[in-house]
């Protein structure tokens, strides 16, 4: 049987000559099993038993982590149509086109995405709250918020003005529905900060601030809010410069993916 032999030799197995083909208890236990083999017994289907017993554990050892999620709520829709960047264009529809670009780009690096709406329409089946609530339940490394503009030039990015304090992620307090972002600002912050240095890497004018935004303060989990306003060579809704934009975005998610404060939260919700 020196083919077999050959084979478990090959995968790194100690093998010992005995009166059959089983792997001790002890082995099982200690996890480096050998496998002990007679000459007689080598049937085709104890063969295989013999090799997935070995190789079943390694292979679960191997199963891929699960993917980082990021939520993207692209700002207004449904019978809320925000701001008009022109005559005819609503805000909602140039948001939810950059969240479907952006949602792309991300899976492709590895991310799960999580939309709160993913059509204009569809975002009339939630309330604000709603989007919240979800947000909140997804596990979400970052949450972010989309806007556009038609007036401001640039990106601007917005995290919460709620005073920082991480003493609510300690324990077991209660938080109150419109300052469930207090524990997250510092996080929040260091995100907004990766997302800025690279937006500004890719040659596009961006700022960072704060500000009282009821959609931030009530996120349990890194969140900045994304305003896309217009360049002067292009609009808010000029593919080109949304692809730029997006691809920024997506670079800076992947850094902060490995980043200590991407973590996820729980809690808040009504």
């Amino acid at each position: 049987m020196p083919w077999i032999r050959a084979f478990f030799l090959l995968l790194g197995i100690p093998i010992e000559e005995s009166s059959g083909v089983f792997i001790t208890e002890n082995a099982r236990r200690c996890g480096s099993p050998t496998l002990h083999l007679q000459e007689k017994c080598s049937k085709p289907a104890l063969f295989a038993a013999a090799v997935a017993a070995l190789l079943l554990p390694a292979a679960r050892a191997q199963t891929p982590a699960q993917s980082p999620i990021i939520l993207l709520d692209a700002a207004h829709g449904g019978p809320d149509t925000g701001a008009r960047l022109t005559e005819k264009l609503p805000e909602r529809d140039v948001t939810i086109a950059f969240a479907n670009r952006l949602q792309s780009l991300l899976i492709v690096r590895g991310f799960k995405v999580v939309l709160t709406h993913t059509t204009p329409d569809d975002a009339a089946k939630l309330t604000s709250d709603g989007r919240v609530e979800l947000a909140n339940r997804s596990g979400a490394i970052a949450c972010l918020t989309l806007h556009a503009s038609g007036n401001t030039a640039g990106v601007h990015l917005f995290t919460s003005a709620l005073p920082e304090t991480e003493s609510a992620l300690q324990g077991s307090k209660p938080v109150l529905w419109n300052e469930a972002q207090a524990p997250w600002v510092t996080r929040s912050l260091r995100l907004a900060s990766e997302l800025q240095a690279a937006i500004s890497r890719s040659r596009t004018p961006v700022t960072n601030n704060r500000t009282w935004l009821a959609e931030l303060d009530s996120l349990t989990c890194p969140a900045v809010a994304i305003e896309l306003g217009p360049l002067d060579e292009a609009t808010a809704q000029d593919p080109t410069y949304q692809q730029r934009v997006a691809e920024a975005i997506a670079g800076a998610l992947l850094f902060w993916r490995g980043h200590p404060n991407a973590v996820t939260g729980t809690g808040a919700v009504r």
